[in-house]
């Protein structure tokens, strides 16, 4: 177990959000059901969405091999409805779409409690690789975090600079670039390596022939989605 259980809430969180009693009740039974299984890697909080109108406690990962984010998920918790997904890394809002493995569910405070705790188990073992694309073996210019068994992008970098020369171009062409020109790596063709980051990699589809590797390089550039 961790030093502090997950969704703590502190006393300058209860002055500032104002949590109602049902609120601190959904909160108070979703640490009771996390506790036996939270560890020190996966950082909680509970607070409120921009528009102050439902309560949001949600799972923060981190790169263990690198100062990286990689995903929110969580939950946003409203009387009886509780819904749940990959959240905004900033505002903390849900995805105009759920994805596949999102939560909807209605019921009392303890059974979305209980809900909630499974959804969140689900989603900590659901496996997440880094893919490694390296140019002349040598220089990586492009990586990718992925949940492995749908190949859901986590988050991406790739360097122009260490590209094999006319790659951004066939890419771009071939319209695997979103917003201000960030190139999508689900173009490239197999990655170079991979390594297993967390959850249960008997779950996931990896392509056929990639080697994994336990450690890794250094990974330069701006990571984004």
């Amino acid at each position: 177990m961790p030093k502090q259980p997950w969704f703590a809430i502190d006393e300058s969180d209860e002055e500032y959000y104002e949590f109602t009693d049902h609120e601190r009740a959904f909160v108070a039974a979703l640490r009771e059901r996390t506790g036996p299984w939270a560890a020190d890697d996966v950082s909680s909080l509970v607070g409120r969405t921009d528009e102050w109108d439902s309560l949001v406690a949600y799972l923060s990962f981190r790169d263990p091999g690198a100062p990286v984010h990689l995903i929110d998920v969580g939950v946003h918790f409203t009387g009886d409805l509780v819904r749940g997904d990959r959240l905004h890394n900033q505002l903390y809002t849900l995805p105009d779409r759920p994805s596949g493995w999102a939560l909807e569910a209605r019921g009392t405070v303890e059974e979305l409690a209980e809900r909630s705790a499974d959804w969140f188990r689900t989603v900590l073992r659901k496996p997440v690789v880094l893919y490694v694309w390296l140019n002349e073996e040598r220089w990586a210019y492009a990586a990718r975090f992925a949940f492995a068994d749908d190949d859901e992008t986590i988050s991406q970098l790739y360097r122009r600079d260490l590209a094999p020369p006319g790659q951004e171009e066939r890419l771009i062409a071939a319209g695997h670039v979103r917003g201000r020109g960030w190139i999508q790596t689900v173009g490239l063709p197999a990655p170079t390596l991979y390594q297993h980051i967390r959850g249960d990699l008997d779950a996931a589809a990896l392509p056929p022939g990639v080697p994994a590797v336990t450690k890794r390089g250094p990974i330069s550039g701006v990571w984004y989605e």
